[in-house]
């Protein structure tokens, strides 16, 4: 064979192999499509009550592939270059970049409908099935104008050159199409997927808790009403009424200043209560020293991380475990946190000083979780860290509130805060000046233009 043929082959090579990735992520995708049709048809024709576990594992699949691939069409490569060779497929990629983001609100919105039709089984039958059917629909037709525009062009007018960036693009982390950190991600979503299906429909069958939400999930946990604390002879709580339901993630969000954490501090023990009453699963608060909330099952991942930076990542840890004392049960859950977090595993011997800001705020969520929290209290979890280090925290967040954790969120990223929470409270200046669902706070114009930018 001649250099030339040699070359040519080369680059036929290169681009069947970027374009290969690309369409088995889109058989993954038109997999778990099929498998939700086969879901509707079970619960409509069956009348099978659906299973959320797999719905919503489901619905993270999709989710975190609109989220990691399809966030803007310019942190992709193959798009970035295909915009500059084929003007004329822009105005189509931003399209496709709008769907995927109205997408992922549909998404949220399923999740809602969802859990109404668990709850009220099989009132809110018909309406999830009904937003199920226009979401399904409406992805098959986006993914088709990939397969049958984008795809066919790139291949069309993409140079030898430009096939080798994307290549060398693929195992970078910072290429949400092609690094392979992402791909393992889906990979690992996936097998849940099919771990959890039927045998019927082709899957593994595994048993499992087939409801995520708690039977009773709007049995009231924690209540705090007409709260009033001060610093001295300032007062910097007034009045504030919060509720928050089992099984929940209800958000907290505001500006500097406004009181957040020292609502968490009084939650905790640490701060005085004027005037107001405090209720923990029907107990009075009040009357529960700081120093036996923590067994009661209220645990605070302290602003900054706060790990004991001359401790190892073990010993940190085993701290989380200590009203437990020494059992089976606390080293069963010290694995369990490294496998949560396979990176503290890797890091176990190390001084926690010496850990990344992420890594430390790994740490501090695996040393509350050791004390098996009820009420986990996360104070500005995303404080300094790098965007794909939030994202990361924000999904474990997510996995905890599955695992049935109760999570009262304090944070200054509204957006994640409000987008991942079932309810929301906005406080300014010691005031609780707005309340609502995530959904509802989302499309606030007030919270829109104060706290999102918009």
């Amino acid at each position: 064979m001649t250099q030339q043929n040699t070359d040519i082959a080369s680059a036929q090579s290169r681009r069947s192999q970027a374009i290969g990735i690309i369409v088995r992520e889109h058989q993954g995708l038109w997999r778990t499509l099929d498998l939700l049709d086969q879901l509707q048809y079970d619960m409509n024709i069956n009348e099978q009550r659906p299973d959320e576990r797999l719905f919503l594992t489901i619905f993270d699949y999709i989710q975190h592939f609109a989220r990691r691939v399809h966030s803007t069409p310019s942190e992709i490569t193959l798009y970035r270059l295909l915009a500059v060779k084929a003007p004329e497929t822009v105005p189509l990629l931003e399209k496709l970049s709008r769907g995927y983001l109205v997408g992922n609100e549909k998404l949220n919105e399923l999740r809602e409908l969802l859990k109404v039709c668990i709850r009220n089984w099989p009132q809110g039958r018909e309406e999830f099935s009904h937003a199920l059917a226009r979401f399904t629909g409406a992805l098959r037709k986006h993914i088709k104008k990939e397969e049958g525009v984008v795809i066919p062009r790139a291949r069309e007018v993409l140079s030898d050159e430009d096939w080798d960036e994307i290549i060398e693009a693929r195992d970078q982390e910072n290429d949400p199409l092609f690094g392979d950190r992402v791909r393992e991600e889906f990979k690992e979503l996936r097998h849940r997927i099919v771990t959890y299906t039927p045998e019927r429909f082709g899957g593994l069958g595994l048993q499992h808790a087939e409801r995520v939400t708690p039977e009773d999930d709007q049995k009231e946990m924690l209540s705090v009403q007409n709260l009033v604390t001060s610093y001295g002879q300032i007062e910097v709580l007034h009045d504030v009424n919060i509720r928050i339901n089992a099984g929940e993630i209800v958000s907290l969000v505001g500006a500097n200043g406004a009181g957040k954490s020292t609502l968490l501090m009084i939650l905790s023990g640490l701060q005085p209560v004027d005037r107001g009453t405090l209720t923990f699963e029907g107990r009075d608060l009040a009357k529960i020293p700081s120093e036996k909330r923590v067994q009661q099952g209220i645990v605070q991942v302290p602003e900054g991380r706060q790990v004991f930076k001359d401790l190892s990542v073990q010993d940190n840890l085993l701290l989380g475990a200590y009203t437990r004392g020494s059992s089976t049960e606390v080293t069963d859950d010290l694995e369990r946190m490294y496998t949560k977090f396979p990176i503290l595993r890797q890091k176990r011997h190390n001084l926690a000083g010496e850990l990344s800001g992420g890594q430390q705020q790994m740490l501090a969520i695996g040393r509350a979780l050791m004390s098996r929290p009820r009420l986990l209290l996360l104070d500005e979890p995303s404080m300094g860290l790098a965007p794909l280090i939030i994202e990361e925290i924000f999904n474990i967040v997510r996995e905890l509130k599955k695992e049935g954790i109760t999570i009262f969120l304090v944070e200054q990223n509204a957006a994640q805060a409000l987008a991942l929470a079932d309810r929301g409270y906005v406080l300014e200046t010691g005031n609780v000046v707005i309340e609502g669902t995530g959904r509802e706070l989302l499309s606030n114009e007030k919270v829109r233009e104060a706290y999102l930018g918009m």
